[in-house]
Parts: structure tokens; C-alpha cells; sequence
């Protein structure tokens, strides 16, 4: 796995050391994002625009998110359209789009000559379980494309008012991670038919959450104060306990655990906000998955540590759910989707493991435990 250090005294002089150190590989891979917003009915024009619109909107929630992605661009020598792009890349994928694209090329990167396609966004994301008793734990498996496997990268951020580790994509702020304070997230995407680009990405939410929260409690007031673009579900374990968060543009839901368990795949579970639900990218089995867990945790398995969770993420042949994403080699850019790492955690530490619950046994893993 790679692995980044990031520090600065400022939110400039963070985005700065983040910028340089990911300068290459996302040069290296923005083409391939251009073909998936472009498979989504992106142009190049609209991509770069709304991504700066996102950045206007994270200015207004908190401006100290919107230096650092400026500070990224800066390390990096990337138009800052880029750079927002790439963390409202979640917002642009999934807000429905209704003009065609075009192929204007990117600043400040040439645009490629290259003639890939893709047919589609068939595939899913990110499967999620955690216990609430008799400790506050959980775990989910990071579901992306596979092209993109190269892209992402394990993370400790220090010089934020609370440090913290996960991981993130290149020159994307934060993704999955856990404090100092012992405040740890996951998420999972949803999808809404209020969703839009141009708002506050949840990848902006990640960070600040992981920054600054030093209890569930402080989580559930950053959360539900967010403006969000995209759907998403947020589950935090802190020192406090364990909650999880449905947030769309339509308003957000604090759910309820199944006895001591959440649970959660790619769609809403709050009746409030399934109302106005999307299928998420075409996906064909987040019932089935939600059912496999249900199932699971009907036996009440006897858990004592984190790491016990993830073998619950385990799918194969005759499982009724694919939690596991296994791409096949004639899958073109778009639908091979991969399970790229599975994550575990409590609020005293956390595990980050290569690949989907099927490599446990042979996976590269980096684990943070303590301070930072």
C-alpha cells in the first residue's frame, strides 16, 4: 500500500505537502476520471465548473477546507478546476446530469488521445457492519474501480486540530478514517433524486468530521449541519458510543441500530428519505447484500475483537449477495468494479487491509493504534 504523511502548520501549507507528494499519480489518472464523468454525461467544461462551484460551496461551510484544496492544486501545479474536481468526483458521478457531454480539454493537463469507453456504471460501492455491544466497533469494504487501484493511499494527517489516519484517493482530502480522539467514520454512497453537484463534497465532510470531531456527539453536529450534494451514510464510532447518519440534499436521519448491529449497503433505510431514493448506479444486489448481513447477524456471532467483523463481509459463489467485487478481465473501464480495501476499527484503533475480505489471510495491513 502507499503511504503518505501529511503535515502543515496551515490548511495551505497541508494542501501544499499533500499536492506535491500526490502531483504524479494524479496526472497519471485524470484521464481516466475524465472517462467517467464523461460515461456519465459530464463534459469537460461542466466537470471543471461545478468543480470550482463545489469549492465555492465548501468556502461558505468551512473555508479552511477550500485553502487546502488550493494549497493541493499549488503543490501539485494543477489547475485548481482539477483539483476541485477530483474532490467533488463523488458529486459529479452520481447528481443526475442532463446535458450531453463534449471534449473540450482539461486545464492545465492535455487531453488524451485515447479512445476508451465505457458502457455504463454498473457495479456498487461499499458494504458496511457495526457493533454497538458489547464494544463500539465496525468495519466496510471500499468498493472502486479498478483502473483506479493505483490511486488511492493510506494517509496520516497531522497539524489539523485533532490528527488522524484512513485512507483517501490522490489529492482527494479524506475518505475512511479515525482520530486522536478516538472519532472514526465510514460511509457508504446512497443515491437521491434531490442529489446535485456544486455542493459540499462528502469527501470535504470526511475531513472536517476526522479534523476536528472529538466525539460522536461533535460528529452528529458536523453532520447534520452539512449541505450535501450526494447521498451518503456516515457510521462514527467514538468515545462516546456509535451512531449512523443518512444525509441527502432532502434532509438527513439519525437510524436505529438492528438490536446491537448496523448495517448498511447502497440504499436508504430511513422511510423519510427512501421515498425520494435512486437505484444506485444500476446496482443490482443492495437488498440482496443487506440481506446476507441480516441474515449473519440473526446468528448473533460472538465478537470480541474488530477484526472478528470483517470475515462478515466474506462473499462467494451461492452467497445471495456480491459484497466482495471481483472484476473479470473483459470488464471494460466503468464496470469493473474492485474491492480495493476493507477497513476495520473501534475508537482505540484501526486496521487497513489490501484488497476485500477474501485476501484477510495473505493482504498487505497497516494498523494505527494511539496517538498519532
Amino acid at each position: 500500500m502507499i503511504r503518505y504523511d501529511i503535515h502543515g502548520t496551515t490548511p495551505r501549507e497541508r494542501g501544499i505537502d499533500r499536492g506535491r507528494q500526490v502531483a504524479q499519480v494524479v496526472r497519471d489518472h485524470w484521464d481516466t476520471h475524465r472517462t467517467l464523468f464523461a460515461a456519465v454525461g459530464r463534459s469537460e467544461a461542466d466537470t471543471l465548473a461545478l468543480g470550482l462551484e463545489s469549492l465555492d460551496a465548501t468556502a461558505e461551510w468551512w473555508p479552511e477546507a477550500r485553502e487546502e484544496i488550493v494549497g493541493i492544486a499549488e503543490g501539485a501545479e494543477l489547475d485548481l478546476s482539477i483539483v476541485a474536481a477530483l474532490n467533488a468526483r463523488t458529486e459529479l458521478l452520481v447528481a443526475p446530469k442532463p446535458s450531453p457531454a463534449d471534449s473540450i480539454p482539461a486545464a492545465g493537463i492535455a487531453a488524451s488521445t485515447s479512445t476508451t469507453t465505457t458502457t455504463g456504471a454498473l457495479g456498487h460501492e461499499c458494504t458496511s457492519v457495526a457493533i454497538t455491544d458489547p464494544f463500539a466497533a465496525q468495519v466496510q469494504t471500499w468498493d472502486w474501480h479498478r483502473e483506479l487501484n493505483r490511486a488511492w493511499h493510506v494517509q496520516r494527517v497531522t497539524g489539523t486540530p485533532v490528527p488522524y489516519a484512513g485512507i483517501t484517493e490522490h489529492g482527494i482530502l479524506a475518505k475512511i478514517g479515525r482520530n486522536d480522539a478516538g472519532v472514526g467514520i465510514i460511509i457508504s454512497i446512497l443515491s437521491h433524486q434531490d442529489d446535485a453537484a456544486g455542493k459540499v463534497p462528502i469527501h470535504v465532510i470526511s475531513h472536517r468530521v476526522l479534523s476536528e470531531a472529538r466525539s460522536l456527539a461533535h460528529a452528529r453536529e458536523l453532520l447534520l449541519d452539512a449541505p450535501v450534494g450526494a447521498s451518503t451514510v456516515f457510521t462514527v464510532v467514538g468515545p462516546d458510543g456509535i451512531g449512523s447518519f443518512e444525509l441527502s440534499p432532502a434532509g438527513a436521519a439519525e437510524l436505529e441500530p438492528f438490536g446491537r448491529w448496523f448495517i448498511h449497503s447502497n440504499h436508504f433505510l430511513s422511510p423519510e428519505l427512501a421515498g425520494g431514493s435512486r437505484t444506485f448506479r444500476n446496482d443490482p444486489d443492495s437488498q440482496e447484500r443487506l440481506q446476507m448481513l441480516q441474515d449473519r447477524i440473526s446468528a448473533e456471532p460472538d465478537i470480541t475483537t474488530a477484526a472478528q467483523l470483517a470475515p462478515m463481509l466474506h462473499s462467494g459463489p451461492g452467497d445471495i449477495g456480491n459484497i466482495c467485487c471481483v472484476p473479470t478481465p473483459d470488464q471494460p473501464l466503468g464496470r469493473a468494479w474492485e474491492t480495493q480495501a476493507t477497513v476495520w476499527m473501534t475508537r482505540d484503533e484501526m486496521t487497513i487491509s489490501a484488497g476485500s475480505p477474501r485476501d484477510l489471510a495473505t493482504a498487505e495491513q497497516v494498523r494505527f493504534a494511539g496517538k498519532l
